[in-house]
């Protein structure tokens, strides 16, 4: 018991090593990183799509008008860049 108890924290160790190495980088490659790590990595990403995906469905259905989703946008695109500064060759910010 003492060993599976050893096991599961060494593996939840690895795990939040994993989910500290993706948020702490850049877009790469995942495929070898173990999936549950990218899941919960990913958590950032699944909430802004699903605001979103909600910011949508009020403009379609009506019940905010254009500015207050273009206001939404535009601040979610701002908060996106300070996380993910885009670094194009030869510009310099």
């Amino acid at each position: 018991m003492g060993f599976a108890a050893i096991g599961a924290g060494a593996y939840a160790a690895v795990i939040v090593m994993h989910v500290i190495a993706i948020r702490g980088r850049g877009a790469a490659d995942d495929r070898h990183r173990p999936r549950l790590a990218v899941w919960l990595a990913s958590g950032r990403e699944r909430r802004r799509g699903r605001f979103e995906r909600d910011a949508v469905r009020l403009l379609l259905a009506g019940r905010i008008a254009r500015a207050r989703y273009h206001t939404a946008m535009a601040a979610m695109a701002a908060q996106d860049d300070a996380e993910y500064r885009l670094e194009v060759p030869g510009t310099r910010r």
